[in-house]
């Protein structure tokens, strides 16, 4: 059977990170290190961009204030309208696959001269790549539609930007190469694994993805590829808000992925998840092998034990396949779109060439 561009884009995934770390490592090893240099001097740390763009940089942040950097993550559409007085005196990282999506550009257009812009994009000569002060280029191969690729390949991009601004870029390097041949046997087995989702997937309405730390970026991206991929109503949202009510909707028909990578809140998602399965609900969790615990959940999606700021990397991969088998499952052709464009260009009209 043809696989979809889709199916062939979650499977390139290692070609295409290797390809990133050498870029990273050669080409763009100078504009890293003058980024990194740049965040190391400021005040505040201003993280932003759309969709998939903005939740790959969540573990950036998380990175950050756990060095003692005052960094926060916010949504360019958002921070246009709402939020730029807030940020004067900060350094923007600005992130976007297009370099070209309409709040990119608005965005750009205000804060040029005024802010410090760190850039970050998949395509050079873009507005981003063009107005940044700092511009940073994946070295990603691209996607058809759904981010894929190059949402693997920001994550790793901002993990080595990370590392070199609060250790060194070598040492991030190094961790990365030697855990590569472990993500291409992650993209493997989840994708041998396409079947074993249909069971757990079988007529669910809707899906919550949970997490805590830097794993909040596989929750929400998570939640934007079962809408993108499978046109499925999904729910990314922080564990421990959950537990703060939400968690009342947990019955029979309730499917629920828990993130529970290793870290300092492990033990609290596996308790979560615990309690979820045993009010009723289809439970799945997202991380390295349960071993001893005594949770009675069908993992299925056992990740390496890698460090937490890794773990997205890792974690995705099994969402991506979930997505796209429930939308073989639905008959839908996965990764089409039926009303957005591959790169936004309006804010107001989702076909703006009817107005021209």
């Amino acid at each position: 059977m043809t696989q979809s561009r889709l199916a062939q884009n979650i499977l390139a995934q290692p070609e295409s990170l290797a390809g990133v770390l050498r870029h990273q490592c050669g080409q763009g090893a100078e504009s890293l290190e003058r980024a990194a240099a740049l965040l190391r001097s400021a005040k505040r740390v201003l993280i932003t961009g759309m969709g998939a763009s903005l939740f790959s940089s969540i573990p950036l942040e998380y990175i950050l204030c756990s060095h003692g950097i005052d960094a926060v993550a916010l949504e360019s559409g958002e921070l246009l309208h709402y939020r730029q007085e807030g940020f004067r005196d900060a350094v923007a990282v600005v992130v976007s696959r297009s370099g070209e999506s309409i709040e990119i550009k608005k965005l750009l257009q205000s804060l040029k001269g005024r802010t410090p812009i760190i850039g970050i994009c998949n395509e050079p000569g873009s507005a981003l790549d063009r107005m940044a002060d700092v511009g940073i280029q994946l070295g990603s191969l691209d996607d058809e539609i759904v981010s894929i690729q190059t949402y693997t390949g920001t994550l790793l991009t901002q993990y080595l930007l990370a590392g070199a601004v609060v250790d060194t870029v070598t040492t991030a390097q190094e961790t990365v190469s030697a855990l590569l041949p472990a993500f291409a046997q992650q993209v493997e087995s989840s994708f041998n694994a396409l079947s074993l989702w249909d069971d757990f997937l079988d007529n669910a309405s809707s899906v919550y993805l949970l997490a805590r730390g830097p794993s909040c970026a596989s929750a929400f991206e998570g939640a934007l590829l079962f809408h993108e991929v499978a046109k499925t109503a999904a729910v990314g949202m922080l564990a421990g808000s959950f537990r703060h009510g939400p968690v009342e909707v947990v019955d029979a028909n309730f499917t629920g992925l828990i993130f529970a990578p290793q870290g300092k809140t492990r033990d609290l998602n596996l308790a979560l998840a615990g309690d979820l399965a045993r009010f009723g609900g289809r439970i799945r969790v997202i991380g390295p092998v349960l071993e001893d615990h005594a949770l009675d959940i069908v993992t299925g999606s056992a990740i390496p034990a890698v460090p937490e700021s890794l773990a997205p990397l890792f974690e995705i991969v099994p969402i991506q396949v979930a997505a796209l088998r429930l939308a073989e499952l639905k008959g839908i052709s996965p990764g089409s779109f039926r009303y957005a464009q591959r790169v936004a260009a309006d804010e107001a009209d989702f076909n703006p060439q009817r107005r021209a």
